[in-house]
């Protein structure tokens, strides 16, 4: 298995986060993660990414029974990672 630790794109060092259903995300930081999470979501592309992790932790508690944290970027990535939803590759 293959495994990518970090990857430079566009310049920058980023990340790369392996989501439910093999989605991928690659971001530098936690902000731009949530930014890239928000945009490519089908439910809630049209709101702020404060909305969104809002919004986000709302479900992940009905569906998941798990809650995430919503106060920063860095928090709500953490507890994606920490409950297994994010994976950091």
């Amino acid at each position: 298995i293959l495994q990518i630790k970090n990857k430079k794109i566009n310049g920058m060092n980023k990340k790369i986060y392996m989501l439910p259903g093999d989605e991928r995300i690659a971001a530098s930081d936690a902000k731009e993660f949530v930014h890239e999470l928000r945009t490519g979501s089908w439910m809630d592309s049209d709101c702020t990414d404060e909305q969104y992790m809002c919004n986000f932790a709302e479900r992940y508690v009905v569906q998941a029974g798990v809650k995430i944290a919503t106060d920063t970027p860095d928090n709500f990535l953490a507890d994606l990672i920490r409950t297994g939803y994010a994976k950091e590759m």
